[in-house]
């Protein structure tokens, strides 16, 4: 039987990404990443993500929290990795701060995150224009160092190719 074959759209972290899960979950499968860009000139080679989870009004909180621990339960693995650095994926701490008290003071990711607290009264202080926030320490992938090595181990993991469109 000719082995499963498959084409993945987009060469940004969620293409790249996508591609890696497919070779885990097809041994042996063909992968093709089809983009009209590739790093270092995606969208995502100009940014780095700060794990922080948005609300989507149209998704149930249990599904997005479960979302949002897988990732960063693989996020922390790999930071905890050697490949940390290569990857370009840290722990990062720090403060979200809000100009109003938020609806939900305690958010749904609250317990996946490290640490997470209300911030104290002195902290805030350092921010005038702040009424409320939250210190927490999250995950950051430096994106124009984590694009490279998702594309390593993707051909590293199975045969995968990548096609450029113009």
């Amino acid at each position: 039987m000719d082995p499963v074959r498959i084409a993945v759209v987009g060469a940004g972290v969620v293409g790249l990404s996508t591609a890696v899960c497919i070779s885990k979950l097809v041994p042996g499968g063909s992968i093709a990443v089809v983009s009209d860009k590739f790093s270092p000139d995606t969208t995502s080679d100009v940014a780095a993500g700060m794990l922080i989870p948005h609300v989507y009004p149209d998704t149930p909180i249990p599904q997005q929290k479960q979302w949002f621990r897988e990732t960063f339960d693989h996020l922390f693995a790999i930071a905890n990795s050697a490949e940390a650095e290569d990857a370009g994926v840290h722990l990062v701490s720090g403060w979200q701060i809000f100009r109003s008290v938020p609806t939900e003071e305690v958010p749904f990711w609250a317990d996946v995150v490290l640490g997470f607290r209300k911030m104290t009264e002195a902290e805030l202080k350092k921010f005038p224009q702040h009424v409320f926030g939250h210190a927490f320490t999250t995950l950051k992938c430096e994106s124009p160092t984590y694009l490279p090595w998702l594309e390593k181990r993707s051909v590293e993991m199975t045969p995968c190719c990548f096609l450029y469109l113009s």
